[in-house]
């Protein structure tokens, strides 16, 4: 078994380097991470006045994405850049780490990234011409060059026939189509709206019938900001909708040929208030057990507080969770802005955004437990701060790295010339993760033969009582299979059969063990 030996020797080199990392783990949880840039933290300038981070997605070798977009004088273009797993700007990428892409004429704004299971990337947003604005869609090689075999040069746009379309979210599907979702102008007001992508770039007819979809749930504007895909491929999309000047969280959710799903909610659609005068939602996430989270913010009239809501997946309010299923979260005195949430293997809920205190605004992070209390484990009683010492920061997207490390991707003001820079910060979640804190021992866990046709075997072994669970999640983090739910394990070795789906496709994927302690991720490829 050369394959075997080979795999027991690089398991030895990761046992040394989790334990290399294991004094960062000891650092007070929600501390910035002093391994990563300056301090925990990153800036990055594109050589132009006005650089804006909007979205961070991470690669399977915990290089760091981060896409918005970069004024190039006088027009805004998509801008990318890739991070090494130390800050340091990836210089195998486009230019020293840094690639921008004018898509039309004018202006085009980056807001959303993810990572194909081949590596590519692709970025969502949007671009203006002279008579309107329409979704964008670049898809990058992973040296950041173009894919032309994406729409022939890498770039695709989509109009809904009005004058005003906004792209803000982007979501992979694992049959490798691209959904992406924003907003259009319906001729009154707006509408939800949603686009799937074939793999290469063509709209996908089976989808609404041309491609396109759009909800409206009311008489005032819906504004589309997030979406995700279930594991069962169905897709939810979320942000708020106004009505005579009252505005609610909103969801809707739909089968997989675009059509709204009326086991969900109200014929596909659901609505929340918080009592307030208007809340927006921001960013959706799918939990483990099917549950959904959507975090935003809720505005009182004098101030705004981050807001987490769960839904059961219905789309009935969780009960279990914080206040009849809604949570609020207040910094201070002034405006708190939740834009990003993520789930932690241990079921603990990550929420990023933006804080003011006064004229200055600053990167926010809160954790939640389980049942949406707030996890004092975490900063200052489940809140955290950072402030890049410029007047203006905002915390505007989270991931998980495989590690259980904590980035948050933004932009902060540059003093020099008034104009803004990519903003990056990595905290210390304070999971146990890794082969010691996984109570694993010193062999890390092996999986043969790598890459796999449809069968495999996973080999670990345990040196306590653990509660285990094994799943295959794809490059987005979402769960495609189930090996193994909380299952109580003795110590000693295991072995474990992995039986991929016939229909799973080709790529890369990732095993995860995980306990109550954190989680081991283990790369394989189809």
């Amino acid at each position: 078994m050369k394959w075997k030996t080979t795999m027991k020797n690089i398991a030895t080199l990761l046992t040394a380097w989790f334990l290399a990392l294991a004094a960062t783990t000891f650092a007070q949880p929600g501390s910035l991470d002093s391994t990563f840039g300056t301090n925990g933290k990153v800036f990055t300038t594109f050589g132009t006045s006005y650089d804006q981070g909007y979205a961070v997605a991470i690669q399977a070798d915990g290089k760091v994405v981060v896409a918005g977009y970069s004024n190039k004088n006088p027009d805004d273009d998509f801008a990318v850049a890739r991070y090494n797993t130390d800050g340091t700007l990836d210089n195998s990428f486009g230019t020293d780490g840094k690639v921008t892409t004018p898509i039309g004429i004018y202006d085009e704004w980056g807001k959303s990234v993810a990572i194909q299971a081949d590596g590519k990337i692709v970025v969502a947003g949007s671009t203006s011409s002279d008579t309107d604005d329409d979704f964008a869609l670049v898809r990058y090689n992973t040296d950041g060059t173009l894919d032309t075999s994406f729409s022939g040069d890498g770039k695709v746009t989509t109009d809904f026939a009005m004058d005003y379309d906004q792209a803000n979210s982007v979501a992979l599907q694992v049959d490798a189509k691209i959904i992406v979702a924003g907003y259009m102008f319906a001729g009154i007001d707006v509408d939800f709206a949603l686009v799937r992508y074939n793999p290469d770039g063509t709209l996908d007819s089976s989808f609404g019938g041309d491609g396109k979809v759009t909800t409206d749930f009311g008489t005032g504007d819906d504004i589309g900001n997030s979406v995700t895909i279930q594991a069962d491929g169905k897709i939810v999309a979320a942000g708020y909708t106004s009505n005579f000047g009252d505005c609610d969280l909103a969801l809707a959710r739909y089968n997989t040929d675009g059509s709204l799903d009326n086991s969900f909610g109200a014929g596909g659609l659901v609505t929340t208030d918080f009592a307030n005068v208007c809340e927006q939602g921001n960013s959706i996430a799918i939990q483990a057990d099917g549950k959904i989270l959507l975090a935003g913010d809720t505005y009182n009239g004098m101030d705004s507080d981050f807001a987490l809501a769960r839904y059961n997946t219905d789309g009935t309010l969780d009960n279990n969770f914080g206040a009849e299923g809604k949570v609020t979260t207040d910094f201070g005195a002034d405006y708190d802005n939740g834009y990003s949430v993520a789930m932690q293997p241990d079921g603990r809920i990550i929420v990023a955004g933006t804080t003011y205190i006064g004229e200055d605004s600053h990167f926010a992070l809160v954790r939640y437990n389980a049942d949406g209390t707030l996890d004092n484990s975490f900063g200052a009683a489940g809140k955290v701060i950072a402030d890049f010492g410029t007047p203006n920061d905002r915390g505007e997207s989270v991931a998980m790295q495989p590690d259980g490390k904590i980035v948050v991707a933004g932009s902060a003001s540059n003093s020099t010339n008034d104009g803004r820079v990519f903003a990056v910060a990595r905290y210390i979640s304070g999971l146990n993760i890794g082969i010691v804190e996984l109570s694993l021992d010193n062999t890390a866990p092996l999986i043969y033969p790598n890459p796999i046709v449809n069968h495999a075997t996973l080999e670990y072994t345990l040196s306590a009582v653990e509660t285990l669970s094994i799943h295959l999640l794809d490059m987005q983090g979402r769960t495609v299979q189930t090996f193994i739910e909380g299952k109580h394990q003795a110590a000693g070795a295991h072995q474990q059969a992995i039986e991929l789906s016939e229909d799973l496709p080709a790529g890369s994927y990732l095993i995860v063990l995980s306990s109550p302690k954190g989680r081991l991720t283990v790369q394989m490829v189809k």
